[in-house]
């Protein structure tokens, strides 16, 4: 066994490997720079942002505005239901068969109740 082709692998264990040491450059986060595409993140992001808070404003503004009208809208229909009942009333009270005897006889007439129509 003279000439081997077997590769001869001597171990001591003994013998701790070369360590390379490499010198880490601690970077500060004051001196880095921002990438472009960082850049353009943020200004993007910042756009959004503040056009969301522009429609939140202007929809919250929108939204107060059309209660108000509907607040409106809502007290004219009771007070015009109001008016309507009140006039209903008034429409029962001089069509009142009392009320046509009573003016009847004040002007010396008789009323004859068969002759009398009512109509809605």
């Amino acid at each position: 066994m003279a000439d081997s082709s077997a590769r001869r692998i001597e171990f001591e264990p003994n013998r701790e490997p070369k360590s390379v040491k490499v010198r880490r450059i601690a970077p500060n986060p004051h001196q880095v720079r921002w990438t472009g595409l960082e850049r353009t993140l943020v200004v993007l992001g910042s756009a959004i942002t503040l056009g969301m808070m522009v429609f939140l404003v202007s929809s919250s503004i929108s939204a107060t505005s059309a209660q108000q009208k509907l607040s409106g809208v809502e007290q004219s229909i009771t007070n015009k239901q109001n008016n309507i009942t009140s006039l209903n009333q008034e429409i029962g009270e001089l069509t009142s068969i009392s009320r046509l005897k009573k003016i009847a006889r004040s002007k010396g007439l008789t009323l004859i109740e068969k002759n009398i129509r009512t109509v809605r």
